[in-house]
């Protein structure tokens, strides 16, 4: 199984979130997207970032999507690039979403004038995710006003057969064993549309590097991951 991962820096704290969003959000199945805006050096990048912030994260909580992510890369992928993270309650809603540049509404008017503007982006790509069984929901990191270090990672698996075996590994034994180890799960779900597939994501909240490097040293030093990540059941 190959293993890639990058961490990103939040841009703000995730937006349009609350505890009371996201317990509504797990009565059914959720669906996660990841969109990543491949930038330049030459592009104006507040550009993007205002364009978010102002008309497209309101309009998004307006349809109900909720938490919302927005980060900055740091490391791992080509930068500057700018990463996205919505959850979706529905199929539904995630074909409602990609019809709102060609909707009439208000929002769809600034989407245009952002698109047809100075260059906003190179490209952007979106991977759809299902969210796993036993973590049904993005969780949110406690609040702070220091901007948290974000770490996300991709295991990409030889065949579906494998993957499977992969995402029950981390339902039956490795969310417990993040949380035994203190380390804060953001999502984690299973690539059904995308590139390297079959695949699955999941993404951690830091403090800080230090935070980061401390806590996958307990991880892995915890005695239940020892014991399962040589199963050949999940190998």
């Amino acid at each position: 199984m190959n293993r890639r991962q990058f961490g990103t820096m939040g841009l703000a704290a995730t937006i349009g979130s609350s505890s009371q969003a996201l317990s509504n959000s797990v009565k059914g199945q959720n669906f996660f997207e990841l969109r990543n805006y491949v930038l330049r050096r030459d592009i104006d990048i507040a550009r993007i970032n205002q364009f978010l912030e102002k008309d497209c994260l309101p309009e998004m909580r307006r349809q109900g999507l909720a938490p919302i992510g927005c980060f900055n890369v740091v490391t791992g992928q080509p930068s500057p690039s700018l990463l996205m993270l919505l959850q979706y309650d529905s199929l539904a809603k995630v074909r409602a979403n990609t019809d709102l540049a060609a909707s009439t509404s208000e929002f769809s008017k600034a989407w245009k004038e952002f698109e047809s503007g100075p260059l906003p982006y190179i490209r952007y790509e979106s991977t759809l995710l299902k969210a796993f069984s036993a973590y049904p929901a993005i969780a949110l990191p406690p609040a702070s006003e220091k901007k948290k270090l974000f770490e996300l990672r991709i295991y990409e698996s030889k065949n579906a057969v494998k993957s499977a075996a992969k995402i029950e590994m981390f339902n039956l034994e490795e969310i417990k064993i993040f949380k035994d180890c203190g380390m804060h799960l953001v999502f984690l779900g299973e690539g059904l549309f995308g590139t390297g597939l079959p695949q699955m994501t999941y993404m951690l909240a830091f403090e800080d590097m230090e935070d980061r490097a401390k806590g996958w040293q307990r991880f892995s030093r915890n005695k239940d991951w020892n014991r399962i990540k040589d199963d050949p059941r999940w190998l």
